[in-house]
């Protein structure tokens, strides 16, 4: 892909960042606010080094995009979609029921910590369900098992990065299970629906391009047989 044609459709990625200004707005307390807290959720233990792969996810979902971009340019069209189209819906979702997760008191000193309270600092416990990370990272765990030209080694780090995200989520206590299973849920149907879409739009062109033109019989010089002439249609 030149540089100019990946420049160009790079730039469909600041979309996400743009969407994401709707954000902060939604989580505050603007009603009623539920928990869908359970059982298992009170046994998940809070594991700190979680927020590794957490905070690391908005950049490399970026990097992981852009590697999408130059292998399978239809698979970054349609991840980058069901992305948007995700952020959204969740956003919809946010306004019209608010959850929150409670956290539990940092108390250590250390790195990792110092950046759990960071995140709790920036992020308020309100805009939870679905989980956006998981949305997110489970939307790229199902397109990479479907890029084409990438090696195994390259796919099996996207997934297992997308497993950790998924897995940080609860254990830093910033979702609960039925969070991530919103997340799941609305990542995967829309990444099938915009695969579904950009084969009913590669379907429609091949007909467009078959009916463009029709094959009609001639006789060859000799005046034996047929040939046959392409005559296109206006």
């Amino acid at each position: 892909m030149k540089l100019r044609s990946y420049l160009t459709s790079g730039i469909w990625m600041l979309l996400i960042p743009l969407i994401n200004l709707l954000y902060a707005p939604l989580n505050h307390v603007k009603g009623n606010v539920y928990s869908l807290i359970t059982v298992l959720d009170q046994h998940i233990p809070f594991i700190k080094y979680f927020i590794v792969p957490y905070l690391a996810w908005y950049l490399l979902m970026f990097v992981i995009l852009s590697w999408f971009m130059k292998r399978d340019h239809k698979l970054y069209i349609s991840s980058l979609a069901s992305i948007c189209v995700g952020l959204l819906l969740s956003f919809l979702v946010y306004a019209f029921f608010q959850t929150k997760v409670p956290r539990p008191v940092i108390m250590g000193q250390d790195l990792f910590s110092n950046l759990t309270r960071f995140l709790y600092g920036i992020d308020n416990p309100y805009n939870a369900f679905p989980s956006i990370h998981v949305m997110t990272a489970y939307i790229i765990f199902v397109a990479s098992s479907k890029a084409k030209g990438c090696g195994r080694k390259m796919v099996l780090a996207s997934q297992t990065l997308s497993v950790l995200v998924i897995l940080s989520t609860v254990f830093l206590k910033q979702h609960t299970l039925m969070d991530v299973a919103g997340g799941i849920f609305l990542g995967g149907s829309l990444f099938k629906a915009m695969t579904l879409i950009q084969r009913l739009n590669h379907k429609s062109l091949l007909k467009q391009a078959a009916k463009s033109f029709t094959l009609k019989p001639q006789e060859d010089k000799y005046g034996r047989g047929y040939a046959t002439k392409r005559v296109i249609q206006e």
